[in-house]
């Protein structure tokens, strides 16, 4: 196609609207809501884009929004679709902030807010230069990303139809990669991020007196046994070079000293990257629970619980999104990911469904001279950087719907 003559400077466009960017986080940091119920979110949102101009629809997964900046010849055209995530966390917001949480018991513990402001910024800059871009632009902000199913439920509803979209891209924020410094940009092709899959189990034994256990079937005891061996699922039965985690996270059972109770519950996560030793460990973890309480004369309820699928970047598509980061950042802050984290992302559904990439903007700010992790509630970011997020998603919009044009574009 030759060379690529941009008469705009995203870099320059994004830093211009810098202020506003960090208004919108501001704004919307004030406001966590939870899962799928986050119509203050929504009509924050819908505010934003009315201004602008730029036609939406509400209501895809309860309160999600769909934006969308159309190509005069929107049938001939391919759709480039841009993913920020809205939801908040549980917890009380410790930052400090003079915008901190005015929602009790909830906060942004997780850059969400930042997400949705850099694609507003985005739109703003798109919706203001839409001559320049030869196809469709859609914007999909998704509540529930924080296990409430809410990438699912967008797929399912039609978020990736009318029109189809082609490509997509999403971003996070933060530290959830070390090595990607604050302002770096992170990438990984291939295995990113863990599939995020819950479990359940209730341990059914027999009550009685603790100075008698001999005449009870102890469920805290089978559960001690249960926790520790689950754990050579990982050790022994995955090879070492493939990840794999298992942790119990909430266990309940009991309530005096000097009582052996009936029951104990259970509740916990599991992580993979890869497809097969998720399905294969989650069926091993039930048939060794099982035989282990039988064992001990217990009976046991299991639950195992698929969600987010591991998070994996198209290496091809990831490769063209490098370039156009390198376009815009020196080699020296485009970080390339070595090793996948555990954590995982509903941004996998969409990823499963058309080709795109998930990056990293690095963004942790110190509070009290140390960082502060993600769903913690002194978590928080660096404003600084947010406009590179959104110069990121213009620019690949930009480049992408250029070479799948058919022609040499506007530009």
């Amino acid at each position: 196609m030759g060379e690529w003559v941009i008469m705009i400077d995203f870099k320059a466009e994004a830093q211009k609207i810098e202020d506003q960017i960090i208004g919108w986080r501001r704004d919307l940091h004030k406001i966590p809501e939870l899962g799928l119920e986050t119509p203050k979110t929504r009509e924050y949102i819908e505010t934003q884009l009315d201004e602008m101009g730029i036609e939406y629809e509400s209501g895809c997964a309860e309160n999600g929004v769909i934006a969308l900046i159309e190509d005069d010849e929107q049938e001939k055209s391919k759709t480039f679709a841009i993913r920020a995530d809205m939801d908040g966390l549980e917890g009380e917001e410790k930052t400090g902030l003079e915008f901190a949480s005015e929602h009790k018991g909830r906060m942004h513990a997780c850059g969400h807010d930042s997400h949705v402001a850099m694609a507003l910024g985005a739109a703003r800059i798109i919706s203001e230069n839409r001559e320049l871009f030869p196809g469709n632009i859609k914007f999909l902000f998704q509540p529930g990303e924080e296990g409430a199913g809410g990438g699912e439920r967008m797929v399912e509803e039609g978020a990736l139809k009318d029109p189809d979209v082609d490509a997509i891209i999403g971003l996070h924020i933060g530290g959830v990669f070390e090595e990607v410094q604050p302002g770096q940009i992170g990438i990984g092709s291939g295995p990113v991020m863990a599939c995020m899959d819950r479990f359940k189990m209730k341990v059914l034994g027999k009550g009685g007196h603790g100075a008698m256990p001999d005449t009870c079937i102890d469920p805290i005891a089978v559960s001690a046994s249960l926790i520790e061996s689950i754990q050579t699922l990982i050790s022994r039965e995955i090879s070492p070079v493939r990840p794999g985690v298992i942790s119990v996270c909430r266990i309940n059972g009991g309530s005096a000293f000097n009582v052996i109770p009936e029951e104990v519950e259970m509740e916990g996560t599991a992580r993979f990257i890869h497809q097969k030793e998720r399905e294969e460990i989650s069926q091993r973890m039930e048939e060794m629970c099982r035989k282990i309480a039988e064992s001990r004369g217990a009976e046991l309820e299991f639950d195992y619980e698929y969600e987010h699928p591991p998070l994996v970047n198209p290496p091809e598509f990831t490769e063209f999104f490098r370039d156009c980061a390198l376009d815009l950042f020196s080699e020296e802050d485009v970080i390339e990911l070595e090793e996948p984290v555990m954590g995982g992302e509903d941004m996998a559904y969409y990823l499963q469904e058309v080709p795109g990439t998930f990056f990293f903007l690095g963004g942790q700010r110190e509070i009290e001279g140390e960082f502060q992790g993600h769903h913690n509630p002194r978590f928080d970011i660096d404003e600084s950087v947010f406009w590179k997020g959104t110069a990121l998603f213009v620019r690949t919009a930009y480049k992408w719907l250029e070479s799948n044009a058919g022609s040499e574009g506007r530009a």
